[in-house]
């Protein structure tokens, strides 16, 4: 181990260090000083060297106190970027570490840290642990049965922070992974047990004004989940957006469940000026679960047409309507004389040969239907009592609206945006 000159560090304080024992193998010559301040001129830093497989210097403190401590370095000087203690290595085989720490014990107590970094600073952006790297990855924690690495800030702020200045490369300032294929394993996991608004396990922040970064991302390379949220009780997956869309699907989305929505509609390239507008129309709307078939019949000679409706129409259906219109210039009246049974139905009109436009409605009995009945008017209750689904429309503040989601209140704006401007500063 080598004390570098150029950075005229005083490694060992004879304070802190009850016994230093050079190794006999290393043949180490002693660093003078022991037993008094040494004060050491700029560039005439003090050590030794030694050319074996085992430790250079060994400084051993066999006192059990809280600040008992084998070998301690300080930086005395309240400016510059000196270090308390530094370690290198040139080695560039696996696992070389410039600094290593090791907790023996087997049967350690809670916090107990191979290596335990802490920052006495109150200002915002101290940093108790850093890593730095070139192009590989500046900090890892691997634990074989707990956590590879924990965070804590008992008081606020950030209990972990990675950060990469990647420039225009990819880079990540926290990457996890894991090889377990246990259920719930996880490549990071977030916790948190807070009521609190906008509270998180997991947050995910893109300061970047302009389209399209993302704020947080899942993907899946097979034919998994990308992004899941659930909530037993809550909103499993939501989203608020007050000049764009909430939620945007590319490809088909499928609801198991009811879809409640304020409003609905389906937007297409317009058939006439695909390139330049679109083509909107609104969904048919219903007190009622009601289904719509519909059809043209020719009747016979006699006058008569059957109607075969769907094999499933009446298991699924119940509380029949009809509707008849005659198209074209033959006959004036048209009827239905045998109502639905065995999945058809047979209209009548005053002449033969009469074109008819039927629609026949149905309301839903399967037992999802059953069981989710739709209510037509429904209180306002609990929270939502004197509140809007679209308070805007009343003249009404969006801290009024009947959920208020991140980014609807003007004091969580305020929040991200202060959020954006520490995330710049960093």
């Amino acid at each position: 181990m080598r004390m570098f000159r150029q950075f005229g560090w005083l490694l060992l304080s004879a304070a802190a260090v009850v016994a230093l024992v050079a190794t006999p193998q290393a043949q180490a010559t002693h660093l003078p000083g022991f037993g008094h301040d040494n004060t050491v001129a700029a560039g005439d830093g003090t050590g030794t060297i030694c050319n074996v497989d085992d430790g250079c210097l060994i400084a051993e403190n066999n006192t059990g106190g809280t600040n008992a401590i084998a070998v301690k370095g300080v930086h005395t000087s309240t400016v510059g970027a000196g270090a308390g203690v530094y370690g290198q290595t040139n080695s560039g085989d696996a696992f070389a570490a410039g600094v290593q720490g090791l907790v023996t014990s087997s049967t350690p107590s809670g916090l107990s840290a191979g290596v335990f970094g802490a920052n006495n600073g109150t200002s915002l952006g101290v940093i108790g642990v850093r890593g730095r790297a070139g192009t590989g990855t500046a900090i890892i924690g691997s634990s074989l049965n707990a956590m590879g690495v924990v965070g804590s800030a008992p008081t606020g702020g950030t209990g972990v922070f990675g950060g990469s200045d990647g420039g225009s490369d990819v880079g990540y300032g926290v990457q996890g992974e894991t090889s377990s294929p246990a259920a719930d394993a996880a490549g990071v996991y977030g916790h948190i047990q807070s009521g609190a608004a906008n509270a998180a396990g997991v947050r995910g922040y893109n300061a970047s004004f302009p389209c399209c970064g993302m704020g947080v991302a899942g993907f899946h390379a097979g034919q998994g989940i990308g992004v899941y949220g659930e909530a037993p009780s809550g909103f499993a997956v939501s989203g608020f957006s007050p000049n764009n869309w909430s939620g945007y699907f590319q490809g088909a989305v499928r609801v198991v469940g009811t879809l409640t929505k304020s409003a609905g509609a389906f937007r297409i390239d317009h058939p006439l000026d695909p390139a330049h507008r679109y083509l909107q129309h609104s969904f048919v709307e219903s007190p009622e679960m009601k289904n719509v078939y519909d059809g043209n019949v020719l009747t016979n000679g006699q006058g008569f047409a059957p109607v075969k409706l769907p094999a499933y129409f009446q298991a699924l259906n119940k509380d029949f309507r009809y509707q008849l219109t005659i198209v074209g210039t033959r006959g004036w009246q048209a009827r239905v004389v045998r109502e639905i049974a065995n999945n058809r139905f047979t209209i009548q009109t005053d002449l033969p040969g009469v074109k008819v436009s039927w629609q026949v409605t149905g309301i839903r009995k399967d037992p999802y239907a059953n069981a989710h009945r739709i209510q037509v008017v429904v209180p306002k209750e609990g929270a939502a009592a004197g509140k809007y689904v679209h308070p805007e429309l009343y003249g009404k503040p969006l801290t009024k609206s009947v959920v208020v989601l991140p980014g609807m209140d003007p004091k969580t704006r305020a929040k991200f945006t202060k959020a954006a401007a520490l995330s710049r500063q960093r």
